[in-house]
């Protein structure tokens, strides 16, 4: 709308605008590019971070405060992260003070409070019970071999219950002085074959919502505020589809950070 448009741009000449991508989300084709050149239009100083899709968080963190420490920033900082990208956002700013206080909100799409099933059952061997069969004994296999071929395991594996609680909780504990905002979801189609997993959440949890990656409840983080939106699956907002337009999501929440007002309503990030 006009209105949260021009509440964009009074705030955009002295802020830069920090795009994350999630685990595996530089295979993905156009993650986040939308979104980065529509808060571009506004006015905003806009980027996508260079982290390693198969990277570990750590790793993806530091490289993250050398790109910002070599960038020309403007005085105010607002970052959006998809999934694992949005841990990697604020275990940065947990980390470094001087960032934190130049902050005016973090943007999370869909990060996980908890694990991914999915990965516990291809990395682990966990959650085959019931109904695993020889034909997904395969298809985990052929997921294992394209991990590895995309140096991608040990990332993997930090999203495993083995690993992902310690990466939580130092952020989680910690008081913020800018807003949190988080998105879930839940969705009944893949929309992004390298990024949804339908079927097998099903056979882990039948009749339990998810978005395609992660259970409903593995993405609510229970002390911070959440947009909660249905049939939008977990890649929708990094890379759109089945009418899903990212960049008009990606603003929405932006608009939600800088200026929550009645006007700048939720709905509306779906064509």
């Amino acid at each position: 709308p006009p209105a949260v448009a021009r509440a964009l741009a009074s705030r955009a000449a002295r802020t830069t605008v920090v795009f994350v991508r999630g685990y595996l989300g530089n295979y993905m084709p156009g993650n986040l590019m939308s979104a980065a050149a529509a808060a571009r239009g506004l006015g905003f100083d806009a980027f996508i971070a260079r982290n390693r899709a198969g990277g570990t968080v750590g790793g993806n963190v530091r490289a993250l405060a050398r790109q910002l420490a070599t960038r020309r920033l403007r005085e105010r900082l607002v970052f959006c992260g998809h999934s694992r990208g949005g841990l990697e956002c604020l275990t940065l700013l947990a980390q470094d003070r001087d960032l934190a206080a130049r902050c005016d909100g973090v943007a999370l799409s869909q990060t996980p409070h908890g694990p991914s099933r999915v990965m516990e059952s291809v990395l682990l061997g966990l959650h085959r019970r019931e109904r695993y069969g020889a034909r997904r004994r395969a298809t985990e296999g052929m997921h294992y071999a394209a991990l590895v071929c995309l140096r991608a395991v040990q990332g993997g594996h930090e999203l495993t219950s083995d690993r992902w609680p310690a990466l939580v909780a130092p952020v989680e504990r910690q008081a913020w002085p800018f807003p949190v905002l988080q998105t879930a979801s839940w969705s009944s189609r893949p929309t992004a074959w390298l990024d949804s997993f339908h079927g097998r959440l099903g056979e882990i949890a039948p009749q339990h919502a998810h978005d395609g990656q992660f259970f409903l409840e593995d993405l609510i983080w229970p002390r911070w505020p959440h947009v909660l939106l249905p049939d939008v699956d977990h890649a929708q907002p990094a890379v759109g589809g089945h009418g899903f337009d990212p960049a008009r999501y990606w603003l929405a929440a932006l608009a939600l950070l800088l200026d929550p007002t009645p006007q700048t309503a939720f709905p509306g990030a779906v064509a």
